[in-house]
């Protein structure tokens, strides 16, 4: 498991350095890096699906809860996706995905973080 959460991390980091353009309260993602981030984040996503149904969840809970932050993140773009909102409640949506993904990526930092200095205490 951890290997596969360590392939996971670079394109969860990737995917976040994509929506740099998106960033901003009110303006909108386009072009290439909406295209790059649509890609790299389907690919996030599906390996994620498969690693959260083949592998028993292991780590702190910290990490569970910032894995899983990723996962209301991911589930927030649905919404919108599915047209089950309005144009204006999508973006609200959309923006709500970017926020919600950017911290679940900032708790798992901090898990890491947390594990890797109590790794080091113990040593």
């Amino acid at each position: 498991m951890k290997w596969i959460q360590r392939a996971l991390i670079p394109l969860l980091i990737l995917a976040m350095l994509t929506a740099i353009p998106g960033i901003p309260l009110g303006v909108d993602l386009r072009g290439y890096p909406l295209l790059l981030h649509l890609g790299v984040g389907t690919l996030l996503a599906a390996i994620l699906a498969i690693v959260m149904v083949t592998t028993p969840p292991t780590g702190s809970r910290l990490q569970a809860f910032a894995w899983l932050l990723i996962c209301i993140g991911l589930l927030a773009l649905m919404v919108p996706l599915m047209g089950w909102a309005d144009s204006e409640a999508s973006h609200r949506w959309l923006e709500s995905h970017g926020w919600i993904s950017i911290a679940g990526l900032g708790l798992l930092g901090l898990s890491a973080k947390q594990s890797k200095a109590s790794s080091s205490s113990e040593n």
